[in-house]
C-alpha cells in the first residue's frame, strides 16, 4: 500500500501542455506507491483492448518529459495501473486529448494569430500609415526592425498600430507569426506587464513546454529569441510603460517586425524608428465624427461638427467619445452636444462608462510630485507657450529644475514642442491641468511670481532697445529675470512673447495685481508703438489706468495720462498705414530715446 494514498491524486486537467501531463502522470505514480516501470508494465499488458505484453522501455519513455505525442490506450492503461477509478481514468483520458489537440494549434487558445481586431471606423492618418508601411523593411541583417508610435494619451497610438500591422499581414507579409500583448504600462487598477511573464506567456505560444521555460528574464529572453530566429513575425507591444520593459521582448532576428506604442518616450531604446503621432486634422476629426454618429446627421449641421472637432481638440479618443455619445441620443442636434462640450468638455466627452478624464488620470499619477506640481501649476499660466526661464518662475524654481520637468513632462507626452525651446498644452490636458491647479495651494503666488518677472524682464528689454521714462520698479522677482546684450536680443524677446505678455496682463489684471498691471503696461509701450500692435497698445494703456485708478496713485494716472496723450496721437497718425510692414527703426517718440 502506497505511503501516498492520503494525499489527494493529482488532476490531469490543471496540465496546459504536454509537458505538464507527462509530469502530472508522474505525480500520479508516486502518489500509486512508485511501482517500478517493469511491474507497471506487467500490469499494463491484460488491461488494454486487445491484451498485449507491454516492455519495460515503452512504459518508461511514456514518463520522459521530452515526448511530443502519447498513445491515448497506452495512458490509460498506465492510470487504470496506478489505481485510479473509472471517473477519473476519463479525466485522464480528455485530458490527454486535450494537450494533444493544443499541441497541434500552438498552445491552448490557438495563438501564433493574436492580433486584435482593427476598428472598422479608422479614419485618416494616411502619411502615418504610409511612414509605418515604408519602414517595414529589413535594414540590419542582425536585428528585428523596431518601430515605436509615441503620443499623449487618447491621440490612437494602438489602433494606428493594428491597422498597419493588418494591412501588412493582409499583404502577405510576417505570415508566420503574429504576437500581440498589452504591456498594461498605464493602466488604472494593474501593475505593469512583468516582461519575465510576457515572455512565458510568448515561448508557450510558441509551443514550448512549460516545464521546458526556463525561470529568470535573461534565460527566457534568450530562449525567445532562439525560437523566434529565421520566423516571418510581427510582434505588437502596445501601451508599453518605457524602455526596460520592452528591451527582452525584442529578437534579434532580421525577419522580424517590432511594433511598440506608448505614451512615454522611447528614445532610449537602440535602434529604433520613433514616429510622433500628432492630433487628427479638422478633417479627420470630422471625418471620424461622421463615421459614428452618421454622415447625414454630421452633414446637416457641418458648421456645427467643425465646431465639435474643435472642441474635441482634435484628439481622436475625444472626438470618438463625443461622436458614440451623440449616436446614442438620436434626439440630440450636433448643437446640442457643442454646447455640452462647451460647457464642460472633458465630461461631456464620454460614452457609457468611457471618458477621457481617467485616461489623463494615469498619465498625471506616473509623475513624481515635481513634476505633477509643475504640470498643475500650468493649469495657471495665462499664456499660449512658454520657455524655460518663464517655467522657473511659475514654479519658483531654478531654471536648469525647471528645464529638466519639462522635458520630464514632453517624454510623457503631457507637453509639446512645436518650436525648439517653447512648450504648450494640447488643449484638452489645458483644462485638464486647469482642474487640477485649483488644489494648488501657490497657484495665486505662482502667478504673481510669474508677473513680477514678466516685468522685470520686458523692463530689462525696454531698457534695451532704448525706451525711456520707464517706470523704477520696487518688486523684487523670486527668480532672476532675464538680461539682453543688445537692442535685436530686447527687440526678439519682446517680439516673442508679445503674446504672453499681453495674457499675462490680463490674468494680473483680474487677479488684482494693479502695482504689477500699470507698470507692465507702461514698460511695453514703447515697443508696441515701434512694431505698431496699436490694438494691444490701446489694451495696455485702458487696463494701466484702471489699475492706477482702482489703487489710488494720482502719480501713476497722471504719468500714464501724460504717455497716453502722444501715444494717441501716434495711433491716429499711424491708423492709416496698419497693415505696412513694421518699421525695424524706432520712430522719433517720446517713449523711445
Amino acid at each position: 500500500m502506497s505511503l501516498l494514498r492520503h494525499e489527494v491524486a493529482p488532476d490531469p486537467r490543471r496540465a496546459a501542455d504536454l509537458a505538464e501531463f507527462i509530469g502530472l502522470l508522474g505525480h500520479l505514480r508516486a502518489w500509486a506507491g512508485q511501482p517500478s516501470y517493469r511491474t507497471l508494465a506487467r500490469r499494463v499488458g491484460p488491461l488494454l483492448r486487445p491484451a498485449r505484453q507491454v516492455s519495460q522501455s515503452t512504459i518508461t519513455d511514456v514518463f520522459q518529459l521530452r515526448r511530443r505525442r502519447l498513445d491515448i490506450d497506452l495512458v490509460v492503461g498506465i492510470v487504470r495501473a496506478l489505481g485510479v477509478d473509472e471517473p477519473a481514468v476519463a479525466h485522464w483520458r480528455a485530458a490527454c486529448v486535450t494537450v494533444h489537440a493544443n499541441a497541434k494549434t500552438g498552445g491552448p487558445t490557438g495563438v501564433l494569430r493574436q492580433l486584435p481586431s482593427a476598428l472598422p471606423t479608422f479614419t485618416g492618418r494616411e502619411e502615418e500609415l504610409a511612414w509605418l508601411l515604408g519602414q517595414a523593411r529589413p535594414r540590419d541583417p542582425a536585428a528585428a526592425l523596431v518601430l515605436t508610435i509615441e503620443g499623449m494619451a487618447g491621440v490612437g497610438k494602438t489602433q494606428l498600430a493594428l491597422h498597419a500591422a493588418h494591412k501588412l499581414v493582409g499583404a502577405g507579409r510576417y505570415a508566420e507569426v503574429q504576437l500581440y500583448v498589452n504591456l498594461r504600462g498605464f493602466e488604472p487598477d494593474q501593475e505593469p506587464a512583468a516582461p519575465a511573464a510576457v515572455l512565458d506567456t510568448f515561448l508557450r505560444s510558441l509551443g514550448v513546454p512549460a516545464a521546458q521555460i526556463p525561470d529568470g528574464e535573461d534565460a527566457r529572453a534568450a530562449m525567445f529569441r532562439d525560437r523566434m530566429h529565421g520566423l516571418d513575425a510581427l510582434i505588437l507591444l502596445d501601451n508599453a510603460a518605457g524602455e526596460e520593459q520592452v528591451r527582452s521582448l525584442i529578437p534579434a532576428s532580421a525577419s522580424c517586425l517590432v511594433l511598440i506604442t506608448s505614451r512615454r518616450s522611447l528614445a532610449g531604446l537602440d535602434g529604433s524608428s520613433p514616429r510622433l503621432l500628432d492630433v487628427f486634422s479638422p478633417a479627420e476629426a470630422v471625418e471620424l465624427l461622421a463615421r459614428i454618429a452618421g454622415h447625414d446627421r454630421v452633414g446637416a449641421e457641418a458648421a456645427v461638427a467643425e465646431e465639435i472637432a474643435d472642441a474635441c481638440g482634435l484628439l481622436p479618443l475625444a472626438v470618438s467619445l463625443a461622436a458614440s455619445r451623440l449616436r446614442a441620443r438620436p434626439a440630440w442636434s450636433l448643437a446640442d452636444l457643442a454646447a455640452r462640450l462647451r460647457a464642460a468638455s472633458l465630461d461631456a466627452a464620454r460614452a457609457g462608462s468611457r471618458s477621457l478624464r481617467p485616461v489623463f488620470d494615469l498619465s498625471y499619477r506616473e509623475l513624481p510630485e515635481p513634476a505633477r506640481r509643475l504640470f498643475r501649476l500650468l493649469g495657471r499660466y495665462p499664456g499660449h507657450d512658454l520657455t524655460v526661464p518663464a517655467a522657473a518662475a511659475l514654479a519658483g524654481t531654478a531654471p536648469a529644475d525647471a528645464e529638466a520637468l519639462l522635458e520630464l513632462l514632453q517624454d510623457e507626452h503631457l507637453l509639446q514642442q512645436k518650436t525648439s525651446g517653447r512648450y504648450e498644452l494640447h488643449d484638452l490636458l489645458r483644462r485638464y491641468a486647469a482642474e487640477l491647479a485649483d488644489r494648488e495651494r501657490d497657484g495665486g503666488r505662482a502667478l504673481a511670481r510669474l508677473a513680477t518677472w514678466s516685468l522685470h524682464t520686458a523692463h530689462n528689454a525696454a531698457t534695451a532697445i532704448d525706451a525711456t521714462d520707464l517706470p523704477v520698479l520696487t518688486s523684487v522677482p523670486e527668480v532672476p529675470p532675464l538680461d539682453f546684450a543688445s537692442r535685436a536680443d530686447g527687440l526678439h524677446w519682446l517680439d516673442q512673447e508679445r503674446k504672453n505678455l499681453a495674457a499675462v496682463l490680463q490674468a494680473s489684471a483680474g487677479a488684482g495685481l494693479h502695482e504689477t498691471v500699470w507698470q507692465l503696461a507702461v514698460v511695453q509701450g514703447a515697443f508696441l508703438l515701434l512694431r505698431r500692435h496699436l490694438d494691444d497698445l490701446a489694451t495696455c494703456y485702458r487696463l494701466a489706468l484702471t489699475a492706477a485708478r482702482t489703487l489710488g496713485d494720482p502719480a501713476a494716472e497722471a504719468r500714464i495720462l501724460a504717455g497716453r496723450a502722444p501715444a494717441a496721437d501716434r495711433l491716429d497718425r499711424l491708423g492709416d498705414t496698419q497693415g505696412a510692414d513694421p518699421p525695424t527703426d524706432p520712430p522719433t517718440d517720446p517713449a523711445v530715446g
